[in-house]
Order: C-alpha cells, then structure tokens, then sequence
C-alpha cells in the first residue's frame, strides 16, 4: 500500500519546535487547545496540519509524525475523515458568525468514528466575531473527551484574552535566511537574489513568485517613489493599489514599510533603490515609525467589510502629510 505523501509538512525550520511537539504525542501531554500562531509565510498550517495529522494516526512514527498508511492517514489525506470539523468563514473576509460556533461545537461533541478523538479546525481564529469568540469559550474550557481544537491566527493580539488564556501558544518561527534558500532551493526556486528579510518568510516568497507579483511590485515601488518625490496624487496611487489581490499588496506594504524604517535608521535595506533609500533617511525614523502604525491598522482591516478604497487612500494620504511635512521641518 502506497503511503500518504506528507513531506510538504515538514520544513526544516520547523525542526526545533516539532521536536517539542513530538515529544507531547509521545507522552500524552497534547493540551486540547492549540493556538498556532506566525508571520504569514513561515508555514504555520503546514505545522497545525502535521499536527493534526499526528493526532489522528494510530500508527506513529519514532520522531511523532503520522504514519501514513493507516485508514485514519489515508481518510485525513483524501479529506473525507469523519473526525475533523472546520470553522471557517462563510464567505472570504467575513467573520465567523455565532451559529456556525454552536454547529461546530455539536459536531464535536458528537462520538468519534475511530478512537484517536475529534478534531476541530478554527481558521483563521481571528475571524471570530467578538459574541462568536464568547460562544466557544464553554467548549475551549471543557472540550469533549480525546478532542483536540487546533486555533490558525496571523495576528494573536487580535484574539479575546479570553480565548488565548484557554489555549496553548505555538508560536511558529522565522526561517533563518540560509535554511529557507537551501529549501528553496530543493524546491527549484532561486532565491539567490531574494533579500534576508524576504526569506525568513519562505512560503510566502515562493507564493508571490507563483502569482507572477513581481511586475506589481516594480509598479507599486514605482507609484511609491513617486509619492515620497511628491510627483504623485496619493489617492491616484491609492487607485491601482486597491484593485490587487490584498493579502499580496498587504505583504508588500508592511516589507516596504519596515525596508524604509531600516534606511531612515541607516541600516542596508538591499530592496530599496537608492531614491527610497534617500527619501526614507529625509523622513526620518520618527515619521516612519508614526506611518508604521498606520500600516498595522490597515493590515488588520484587510479582511474586514471596511472600504478598502478608502484604508487604502489614507495610508497613502498620511505617508505624503508626513513628506510634505518633512519639507516644512526637516
């Protein structure tokens, strides 16, 4: 019988905390809530899934990972196991709603097909609205016998306190830059141009590449160079920006962000030409870290019912206030 092909799991970066992990299979000691929380782009649901993959096998291996050829792996594998329940969004961007936390918590409570327990999947976490998050908190604080409810949050901090003191935090690391281009590299990616702070998210650096992002980034370093030379509308910036995919655009304005603080503190930032590198150090380290702030309000709007026009101008808006005051009072 041909096993299950679970190598995409495992990343090398990984290694540390699935050791630890491993080792709470091994001795039973698995809390029943886990929160796995991460930067996107270090591969967190590949661990959560691991892990549940892990939970579900009869049949383990000596380092804590599935088997592989159990009928519980092979369910898992061909998603028609009968143990796992999901809680997700109805729609993308929208918030989990109370009814969809009660049929959840149901189904949990629901006698398992095989003994190693129900498992229930809540992604990503910080989609639950504040009543939703109030109405799991009972089956957090009391799950079912052998259940295991396994949390994916990019932001904890979004989370009711309620909800994180209930469960157990992994938080999934950085790749360190060689680990993730020796990776890369054994995956056919060549990221022998890609900059340290790229690849400490490998994942999502191979996804902007699959997506063919590079000739938006150029536009959009572009529409950005432009505004801090104060040549460019911030809300006709604001126009082409709004219209991309937004978990990408997202990713690129926290890079930028924190690629223009590092040159106004003047450390190398290698994915800055040498105009951003120039107008970042006439901001000044004050300035950007103020418009940072702004970015990490408009990252937590992103999957929200907010105009995302509107997020989007006023990001660029407060960056070109902050220029033009820079000009008034260097």
């Amino acid at each position: 019988m041909t096993a299950v092909d679970d190598r995409p799991l495992k990343l090398p970066w990984h290694d540390p905390m699935w050791a630890h992990m491993a080792a709470g299979l091994a001795a039973g000691r698995v809390a029943h809530g886990l929160l796995i929380a991460g930067t996107p782009g270090v591969g967190k649901r590949r661990f959560a899934w691991r892990l549940v993959a892990a939970l579900l096998c009869r049949e383990r291996t000596a380092d804590g990972d599935a088997c592989g050829v159990c009928a519980g792996c092979r369910q898992r594998a061909a998603a028609t196991h009968p143990d796992i329940s999901r809680l997700t969004p109805e729609d993308t961007g929208k918030a989990i709603k109370v009814a969809q936390v009660r049929r959840f918590s149901h189904a949990l409570h629901l006698t398992p097909q095989y003994s190693t327990g129900r498992i229930g999947w809540i992604d990503p976490a910080d989609s639950l609205s504040t009543s939703a998050a109030n109405s799991l908190l009972k089956t957090l604080e009391e799950p079912p016998a052998g259940c295991h409810i396994v949390l994916i949050s990019d932001r904890v901090s979004a989370l009711l306190p309620t909800i994180r003191s209930r469960c157990q935090i992994w938080t999934v690391p950085a790749a360190a830059p060689d680990t993730a281009r020796a990776w890369l590299a054994g995956q056919d990616f060549d990221a022998s141009r890609a900059d340290d702070d790229s690849l400490r998210t490998p994942l999502a650096l191979r996804a902007r590449h699959d997506a063919g992002a590079q000739p938006l980034v150029e536009q959009w370093d572009k529409d950005l160079g432009r505004l801090l030379a104060r040549r460019a509308n911030p809300v006709s910036v604001a126009e082409r920006a709004h219209e991309a995919e937004r978990r990408l655009w997202v990713d690129w304005l926290y890079r930028r962000c924190n690629d223009l603080l590092l040159a106004a503190l003047g450390a190398d930032s290698p994915s800055l030409d040498a105009g951003l590198a120039g107008a970042a150090r006439r901001l000044g380290p004050r300035r950007l870290e103020a418009w940072s702030r702004r970015v990490s309000d408009v990252a937590r709007t992103a999957e929200t019912n907010a105009d995302w026009r509107l997020v989007v101008e006023s990001v660029f808006i407060e960056l070109s206030q902050y220029v033009a005051e820079a000009i008034d009072t260097p």
